[in-house]
């Protein structure tokens, strides 16, 4: 598996890793900042963006990549950002390989299993084949009726692209994160705690952490740390931009 990816800047590396339906395009702005100081990769995790499609699809195998990643880019240590669905590979990868990590930051996400999260995306997924539609803007009022919020609309859209032989059709594997979502949304489950740093971000008007970390996470993290980014939803990186980036480049500093 290569995954596509973008590469930003030159100095020590940091690795994002993007969230469920998600893409390296939702991190261009802040890959861009941060790498005015760092070497900067962000990657098309497989069944997204650019990336391979394959029929395999669970947190194992996301590992994998990484890490076949990281030899291929010759990288022996990276500081590793990953939001929700990259958090938990991010929490995997860092509880398999420690001596790879130097840092773990992991946006709005848990251990635990999610649920009754992606209700009306996966209702959209599920009826909406693109192919059937002349243009964005025909998709777009199609969401309007399945979808109230306009950020998650935009989300989506972001995945629809158009074929060389002029029809649309989704980014990502449609037909894989649909059959594995339940392998996705599942709580995780860790071989050995990593004892370096690690720091969680959650957004306050986000209910996928709590106000203290679990004692779970700390079992398998025990130096966590844990910051609240007020006003921010489960997408920091949208809502709250600059105070994300800054809480992120002290943190690895």
């Amino acid at each position: 598996m290569r995954l596509h990816y973008r590469k930003y800047g030159n100095g020590e590396p940091i690795i994002i890793l993007h969230g469920l339906f998600g893409s390296s395009d939702n991190w261009h702005t802040l890959a861009r900042k941060w790498g005015e100081t760092y070497e900067v990769f962000t990657l098309d995790q497989r069944n997204h963006g650019s990336s391979p499609h394959e029929a395999a699809m669970d947190y194992a195998e996301l590992v994998q990549d990484l890490h076949q990643f990281m030899a291929q880019e010759r990288l022996e240590s990276v500081n590793i950002i990953g939001h929700s669905m990259g958090g938990k590979v991010g929490m995997l990868f860092a509880s398999t390989y420690p001596d790879l990590v130097k840092s773990l930051t992991v946006l709005d996400i848990g251990m635990e299993r999610v649920e009754g999260k992606h209700e009306s995306i996966l209702k959209a997924l599920s009826s909406i084949n693109p192919d059937e539609f002349s243009t964005r803007e025909d998709i777009k009022q199609e969401l309007q009726h399945l979808i109230k919020s306009p950020p998650v609309q935009q989300f989506l859209l972001k995945n629809i692209l158009r074929r060389l032989d002029g029809s649309l059709g989704w980014k990502f594997n449609r037909e894989a994160l649909l059959e594995h979502y339940d392998d996705l949304t599942s709580s995780l489950n860790l071989s050995q705690p990593f004892i370096g740093s690690v720091l969680f971000l959650r957004g306050e008007n986000s209910d996928c952490l709590p106000l203290e970390l679990p004692l779970e996470i700390l079992q398998y993290f025990p130096l966590a740390q844990l910051h609240t980014i007020d006003n921010a939803g489960h997408w920091l990186h949208a809502d709250k931009p600059d105070e994300l980036s800054a809480l992120v480049l002290d943190f690895i500093s």
